[in-house]
């Protein structure tokens, strides 16, 4: 083969070369982008035992705990439930409501509607009443927000970004048998009150609500 001829071959071969994904390089340059975590909020709540007081405003030695298995209830008396609750929330969007799921009471049906007609509830967080005595047929779950919340404009209460170990919320019942309950209407009947559920639920809703 002349080298005329070889040279057009060598050329041929190297133009297929560069068709078919040769390398060769135009200039680029890169930079390295610093990565970053991604690290999720927190909701908690945790419920103390309910501790029962009687604090009939007739009694001359005042307030006194008792037990509700064995307290014996007359018409005039009211009692008193204190529920201690532990409740955290962290996340910049984060509002949640905290509801009591199945509270109620059974037994006797005319004094649960007795007692239920003088039944009401009060919140308090951190000592301070956020929801004032409440008719309990009335209750509503009660929204919170966390405190690093950058879109809380209701303003809604805020809870701590973590369970600090001290309860700082209180759910406080209150029930009144009534002083005019005749004869002896009601005497050794039985109520009781049904276990039930505390539960913090994340909501993605706007407004504000009441517990």
């Amino acid at each position: 083969m002349s080298k005329k001829t070889t040279g057009i071959v060598a050329g041929a071969a190297g133009a297929a070369l560069l068709v078919g994904g040769a390398t060769f390089a135009l200039w680029n340059d890169s930079a390295e982008v610093a990565g970053g975590a991604i690290t999720s909020g927190n909701l908690d709540v945790e419920a103390g035992t309910v501790s029962w007081q009687d604090v009939s405003a007739d009694r001359t030695q005042g307030d006194h705990e008792i037990t509700l298995d064995t307290f014996r209830i007359v018409p005039g008396d009211t009692i008193e439930g204190t529920l201690p609750l532990t409740a955290a929330l962290q996340g910049d969007n984060l509002v949640a409501e905290l509801s009591l799921d199945r509270l109620g009471v059974t037994g006797n049906g005319q004094l649960l509607a007795e007692l239920a007609e003088h039944a009401t509830y009060e919140v308090r967080l951190d000592g301070e009443t956020i929801v004032d005595a409440t008719p309990l047929a009335a209750a509503h779950p009660l929204r919170f927000a966390s405190a690093d919340n950058s879109q809380n404009e209701a303003p809604l209460h805020t809870l701590p970004a973590a369970l600090t170990g001290t309860p700082n919320l209180e759910v406080v019942l209150s029930v009144t048998f009534d002083e005019d309950v005749a004869e002896r209407d009601l005497v050794e009947a039985k109520a009781a009150l049904k276990a039930f559920d505390v539960t913090l639920t994340q909501v993605r809703d706007g407004g504000v609500g009441g517990f």
